[in-house]
């Protein structure tokens, strides 16, 4: 890859992580709320409004487990991918390239 498309690929990489930081929160948003509900609940749980019995609100957290865990496995597939395109990068970096990839560092 040329230089450039080097630079344009770990722009679109940055904007895509930005995002899957933002998408993360709901994931884990919902776990901790799951979590808390089967923690201080007995045999009939509610969530969002629904009443599970115990095992099906097990089922139910465990599935936001499985989303949250995809999301963060993403994300660490896009930050070792900017990390090989970072590596790519050879020569005097202009300004703009060197804070887009302080950008990169910063959403690890």
């Amino acid at each position: 890859m040329s230089h450039q498309e080097v630079i344009a690929q770990l722009r679109k990489l940055v904007w895509r992580l930005r995002w899957l930081n933002v998408l993360q929160l709901l994931p884990d948003t919902l776990l901790v709320y799951s979590i808390i509900q089967l923690a201080f609940s007995g045999q009939l749980v509610t969530l969002f409004n629904a009443t599970f019995n115990r095992r099906e609100a097990i089922l139910v957290t465990v599935m936001f487990a499985l989303i949250d865990i995809c999301v963060t496995a993403i994300r660490y597939n896009d930050r070792v991918s900017g990390k090989r395109l970072i590596s790519q990068l050879t020569g005097r970096l202009t300004t703009p390239e060197v804070d887009l990839i302080k950008r990169f560092e910063r959403l690890k």
